[in-house]
């Protein structure tokens, strides 16, 4: 029955997506003659020093294939050159976790209008050390969470990627198989899959998707599937108080379709069909959902390095975002016996001050209704701030503040060391309502040193509590924690995480019999 009701849907879907959208106007550059693409190694070869290491380094790496890269362009020979396509190319593979860095640049910028001799665009990517060992060591006070595994994220060349691990965190040990391939045989399409198998149950999930690679495409499609169970850990003044055993099935289809493309921003409907089978404890959870939604894009891109990640490019999108989307569980459609509305609906907007200093801020609101109320509603508001002193300091600033309403008994909001309020404990502040403010300097002090690693120093101020529910919000009740942090990192090795961070924090307002002092260490703890 729920796979007649989905097929339904997405062919009714389909034929009335099926008319074309607005196309993008045509661009009036000069007609593109040919595309270079140019693969850098991974290590540059010195005239002096350890020449043979970095150059048996480069032999023993496959550098990542040319169809690979060709297969992300959105141009081609014949067209007609495009500023915005050149751009997003760029963003796209910057985004491919097996490359450091890439440029797109047009070889010839003094070629007419098209009616004579026609430009070059030349493709210049950076390859990764790819074959990476996971030896992931984080100490939070009493606190370890280990990982060890390898990952190779451009198999063979050719952009596909493998992982396997066995970890043990905060909740659990798991051992898990991670594949990931961003152009299934040779398409656009990306198969993603995992396997895990769980000191308290076991998952796995396969995603096929079809996303959008620009603001010119016109549709994006995406198929999930999963199982999973586990036990769901509750917590109260920093200890565990519950544990909820939870085990589901899920299952989505979803497109969407672009109706309205400009140069610089796109107006995108969405559809699905997800259903969902989970049991928290005693209590089930029927969902078989049919969603609407829409999307408005806008491109603004501003581009910085010494951000997040040492010397590679970081793209900061300060173009407006809106988005809303209304679901509907019914027994007609494959859901429980009670009807259900689900909501979902948010805009984001970046402020540009100058270069390397902007704002961005989001906010949104999320719940679902049911039997005459909302229950697990979360609304956000959420700001960045960063601006740059030098090309190597600069000052980030966030500030979070969500509450939550009737939130499902799995679902608590925490703060801590691991989750931003570095000083105090791990998840010793729970509740329904938080507030998290962070001021941050950094200083990136050296870039590539013997091409292996780099280093930096962070100094910060975190502040913020949660309420539990019915409690009042009071800016009395905030905890403040000031601290120093290095920061280890590598653009040619990919390291888990992208680095090495280690906190040194200090609670202004201690709790009673423990510590002021909280040392964080480990890759999972981002920049």
């Amino acid at each position: 029955m729920r796979a007649r009701l989905a097929t339904a849907f997405v062919t009714s879907l389909f034929l009335a997506c099926a008319g074309p959208a607005a196309a993008q106007d045509a661009s009036s550059g000069p007609l593109i003659d040919a595309v270079e693409i140019v693969g850098e190694e991974v290590f540059d070869e010195p005239s002096t020093g350890f020449v043979t290491f970095y150059r048996t380094a480069n032999k023993l790496h496959l550098n990542t294939r040319e169809q690979v890269i060709r297969r992300e362009l959105l141009f081609a020979p014949g067209e007609r050159l495009n500023a915005e396509r050149l751009e997003q190319t760029e963003r796209n593979l910057r985004s491919l976790t097996f490359l450091r860095d890439a440029r797109v640049e047009v070889v010839d910028p003094d070629a007419d209008d098209g009616e004579g001799t026609g430009v070059t665009v030349r493709v210049r990517t950076w390859d990764a050390w790819s074959l990476t060992p996971r030896i992931d060591v984080d100490r939070v006070n009493d606190r370890t969470i280990w990982d060890v595994g390898l990952t190779e994220s451009n198999l063979l060349g050719l952009g596909k990627s493998v992982t396997v691990s066995h970890r043990s965190d905060l909740d659990r040990t798991s051992d898990r198989v991670w594949y990931s391939d961003p152009q299934l045989a040779g398409s656009r399409f990306t198969l993603t899959a995992s396997a895990a198998d769980l000191s308290d149950g076991g998952e796995g999930f396969v995603t096929l998707s079809r996303p959008y690679y620009s603001l010119e495409d016109p549709w994006a499609f995406t198929v999930r599937a999963g199982a999973f169970s586990r036990r769901d850990r509750l917590f109260a003044g920093g200890q565990e108080i519950a544990q909820l055993g939870r085990r589901g099935q899920l299952g989505d289809v979803e497109y969407g379709r672009a109706v309205r493309r400009r140069p610089t921003s796109a107006l995108r409907l969405h559809a699905a069909y997800r259903l969902r089978d989970d049991r928290i404890g005693s209590e089930r959870r029927d969902f078989g959902i049919v969603e609407a939604g829409i999307r408005s894009v806008e491109h603004r891109f501003a581009r910085l390095t010494h951000v997040n990640r040492f010397e590679r490019t970081e793209d900061f999108n300060l173009g407006a975002q809106s988005w809303a989307t209304v679901g509907l569980s019914a027994p007609a459609f494959g859901g429980g016996e009670h009807r259900v509305l689900t909501l979902s609906t948010g805009h984001a907007r970046g402020v540009g001050f100058g270069p390397g200093h902007f704002l961005v801020a989001d906010v949104g609101l999320a719940g679902r209704h049911e039997r005459d109320r909302w229950v697990n509603t979360v609304a956000v508001a959420r700001a960045r701030y960063l601006r740059k002193h030098a090309a190597r300091h600069l000052l980030i600033g966030r500030a979070g503040l969500a509450w939550g309403h009737e939130l499902d008994p799995e679902v608590q909001l925490l703060l801590g060391t691991e989750s931003g309020l570095r000083g105090y404990p791990v998840r010793q502040f729970a509740g329904t309502r938080s507030l998290l403010l962070t001021a941050e300097e950094r200083w990136f002090i050296a870039d590539d040193i013997w091409q292996l690693f780099s280093l930096g120093a962070a100094a910060f101020v975190d502040s913020g509590f949660v309420w539990p529910e019915g409690a009042g919000v009071r800016l009395a009740d905030l905890r403040t924690a000031v601290g120093v942090g290095l920061l280890i990192g590598s653009n040619r090795l990919l390291l888990t995480g992208g680095g090495v961070r280690m906190d040194v924090g200090y609670a202004l307002r201690p709790l009673p019999g423990i510590s002021p002092w909280v040392v964080s260490f480990g890759s999972d703890i981002s920049f």
